[in-house]
């Protein structure tokens, strides 16, 4: 029974060294192509990281140059704006400030207007003695729309006559009154 143990025991000693070997085998094998998987993973890894850095570098540059591009364009339209709105200020003074200062003026000639037709002149005191010693009571002085010349009715029986003297420059006129007729 010796021999017989001997010889399993023999036995399993070296199935034990070829089961050995074969799980070294097995784990070394394992460790290669895991090793290998984890390599080439690394290598993919480090060329998508690469990949990823280029295409944000890309992305990058391409949204810095489209907001320059757009800087550029609201700085150009708000020189526009500006130039504009200079243009607009000069029409608008040029054009709009004559026609304000017109209608400033219109605005107090007719108030001034207004004012001198609701306050009518007082006739002169000495221009209604001067009259009456010609004869002429009654004569009215009216002033002329907005101040400018006289107008003078006559009472009945005063009528224009020719001047003894004629007066060249104008602006006199001869009247003939029964006084002094």
């Amino acid at each position: 029974m010796n021999t017989l143990l001997q010889n399993l025991q023999a036995k399993v000693e070296t199935q034990s060294h070829a089961t050995e070997e074969q799980t070294q085998q097995m784990l070394n094998d394992f460790e290669q192509r895991l090793s290998r998987a984890l390599n080439a993973a690394l290598r993919k890894i480090e060329t998508d990281m690469r990949d990823l850095e280029k295409l944000s570098s890309s992305v990058n540059n391409r949204t810095a140059h489209q907001i320059e591009d757009q800087a550029s364009t609201i700085r150009e339209a708000t020189c526009a704006l500006e130039e504009t709105r200079k243009e607009w200020r000069t029409v608008t003074w040029k054009t709009m400030l004559p026609t304000y200062l017109v209608g400033v003026f219109l605005t107090f000639w007719v108030l001034l207007m207004a004012v001198q037709l609701t306050f009518p002149e007082r006739p002169s005191a000495i221009e209604a003695q001067g009259l009456a010693t010609f004869g002429l009571e009654g004569t009215r002085v009216t002033r002329g729309l907005g101040g400018l010349g006289r107008v003078v009715n006559l009472p009945r029986g005063v009528e224009l006559a020719d001047c003894p003297i004629p007066n060249l420059s104008g602006g006199e006129v001869c009247i003939e009154t029964p006084a002094t007729r």
